[in-house]
């Protein structure tokens, strides 16, 4: 088990993490609301054992649960004191660099806001209220008719460098990142098919200047915006840029969980590839039915630390 990087940590939550703040009745007559500050991860209950791995990086704060299916597992930080000491120093030094910077700053504030104890009475809570009305999704309706004259503040401004940080890039695709393995028919190629690889990674259309930067610290890549939905999408698809850049880049600050056996197939096709061997029929049938192992046809997969 490898410690993991604290830039990759942070690229990780960039792509899979959430701030959450929760308000609710509280059957307690001397305080009206119960205010809960949290951090958490949710995952697919296959990458279990990388919730583990960021828990211990954490110094072994918070709390790993399953829900009711055992599908989803989630790694979660709810105590105040633990908050403050460890989770927020972590992202103040190593920042977040997608929008979701923004609601790190805005969480910050409410968590500073219930440290002072503001969250025991009502100036305070209508304080809590406008902040979490720019937080993630905003306001639930059940609050916007008990609060039905919030103000929303604008969201903080995101701070984005100019080259990001390899470790984070290697987080991101983690999260992120999807490893794809194309077969189709073509009437130019003697075996009458011809192969693509693929890294997609998508982000929400806000974060495309992010994306623009990230294309410039790879060397590689292209942007595409679906028109139907608030969606851009990275793709990487020239086989030199993928041999020669991404794979030795993700090769040495790591793709982790159970996106490693993906990326880990992704690599032994571009080696076939690399080599001239999908130019022969046994090679075309080693590298489709590698692809048919990838992904969602995995099955049963083992999770790796």
């Amino acid at each position: 088990m490898n410690k993991l990087d604290q830039n990759w940590v942070t690229g990780f939550v960039d792509a899979e993490g959430c701030f959450h703040i929760s308000l609710a009745k509280n059957k307690n007559r001397k305080r009206e609301w119960h205010v809960q500050a949290c951090f958490k991860i949710g995952l697919h209950i296959k990458d279990e054992d990388l919730l583990l791995q960021i828990k211990l990086f954490f110094g072994g704060i918070g709390t790993i649960s399953r829900n009711k299916n055992r599908t989803l597992v989630t790694y979660s930080v709810r105590r105040l004191d633990e908050i403050i000491k460890i989770i927020i120093p972590h992202f103040e030094k190593y920042p977040l660099i997608t929008q979701k910077q923004s609601d790190f700053i805005i969480w910050k504030m409410i968590v500073e806001l219930m440290n002072k104890g503001k969250h025991l009475n009502e100036n305070g809570i209508i304080q809590i209220i406008n902040l979490k009305a720019s937080l993630n999704n905003g306001l639930p309706d059940r609050l916007k008719l008990i609060f039905p004259e919030f103000t929303k503040l604008d969201k903080p401004r995101v701070s984005i460098p100019n080259i990001i940080n390899y470790n984070w890039i290697a987080g991101f695709f983690t999260g992120e990142g999807c490893f794809f393995i194309n077969i189709s028919k073509s009437k130019n190629r003697k075996l009458g098919y011809t192969i693509l690889l693929q890294i997609i990674v998508g982000q929400h259309s806000r974060d495309k200047y992010l994306m623009n930067i990230l294309i410039n610290t790879l060397g590689c890549g292209v942007i595409s915006r679906r028109s139907n939905q608030n969606l851009v999408v990275l793709r990487i698809t020239k086989f030199e840029d993928l041999y020669k850049k991404i794979i030795p880049l993700l090769i040495q600050y790591k793709i982790r969980g159970i996106k490693f056996l993906d990326f880990q197939d992704f690599c032994k096709a571009a080696k076939l590839i690399h080599k001239g061997t999908h130019l022969t029929l046994e090679g075309l049938e080693e590298i489709r039915k590698i692809k048919l192992g990838m992904n969602r046809g995995r099955v049963h997969p083992i999770p790796i630390v």
